[in-house]
């Protein structure tokens, strides 16, 4: 009897760890699409403001955004798994979701490719879905080996300056250290690689930086009023970008987020700069 108890305390055990999350909810726009790419994207039952992919994604129900996200608000969506980027829940909510029995997993969100990798190892193993994972990643790491090739193949490495904007009074430059970095991959260069972070965008910079493309997130440039917009900015018309109008845009979310599309982001922006 007791051998009998003990085998079946196993095999519960066993079914518990191997038992998929039904009720997910993520905070990052990285995490949700890993999460969809992993083939559970109709588990997730809410997810913050930033995922917007895939579009069903806007339908769900909002935890908020940041700083406005609760731990009461969380908890009452009842969830299996929660799967939060570094920094997208603050340390007094991520205390209260952990004091309340919540299973939680923090990942890492800096923007580079061998990170990409840990953070979809890391989902891929909380949601029992490591095959899963590691085809994500082989396929990934395929699409960029690709892309590498039309990199090695390219005559030109264009200077492109990465401009944040959120209307003609909200524009910042995008140096090393953020999501835009991404250009790197597509056979260009960082007009101002001295720049970390962000930092606000000034005419005479902007002169000096000369670069050969400017990129912006689709939405950014839509704030602007499109090319005509940015033309307006001062300095731009002096640069070679503003010249020959090579003022670019991509999908804000594909192109910072460092998800499971990076290497559709890059491949963009190799065929807009080349």
């Amino acid at each position: 009897m007791n051998k009998l108890k003990i085998h079946l305390t196993i095999l519960m055990l066993s079914l518990a760890c191997t038992a998929q999350a039904q009720r997910i909810i993520t905070a990052g726009s990285s995490s949700t699409e890993i999460v969809c790419e992993l083939g559970l994207c109709d588990k997730i039952v809410a997810t913050d403001r930033t995922s917007l992919y895939p579009p069903q994604m806007q339908s769900l129900p909002s935890i908020g955004y940041r700083t406005s996200i609760t731990a009461e608000g969380i908890i009452s969506l009842e969830p299996d798994v929660m799967i939060l980027e570094k920094d997208y829940v603050n340390d007094v909510v991520l205390n209260q979701l952990k004091n309340a029995g919540q299973k939680v997993l923090v990942v890492e969100n800096n923007s580079n490719l061998e990170d990409t990798k840990v953070r979809i190892r890391q989902i891929a193993e909380i949601l029992n879905k490591k095959p899963e994972g590691e085809a994500l990643i082989q396929r990934m790491e395929t699409e960029l080996t690709s892309l590498t090739k039309k990199v090695a193949q390219a005559n030109t490495t264009p200077k492109v300056l990465c401009v944040y904007a959120r209307g003609a009074g909200n524009l910042q430059v995008a140096g090393n250290d953020t999501g835009f970095m991404i250009i790197e991959m597509a056979g260009t260069q960082n007009a101002v690689p001295e720049i970390s972070g962000y930092k606000p965008l000034n005419a005479e910079a902007l002169i000096n930086a000369n670069p050969d493309y400017l990129l912006f997130m689709a939405s950014g440039l839509e704030s602007l009023g499109g090319i005509n917009g940015v033309l307006k900015i001062p300095g731009v018309p002096q640069t070679t970008a503003g010249k020959k109008m090579q003022i670019i845009a991509i999908d804000g979310v594909k192109l910072t987020n460092w998800g499971p599309r990076l290497a559709e982001a890059a491949l963009e922006i190799f065929e807009k700069t080349h």
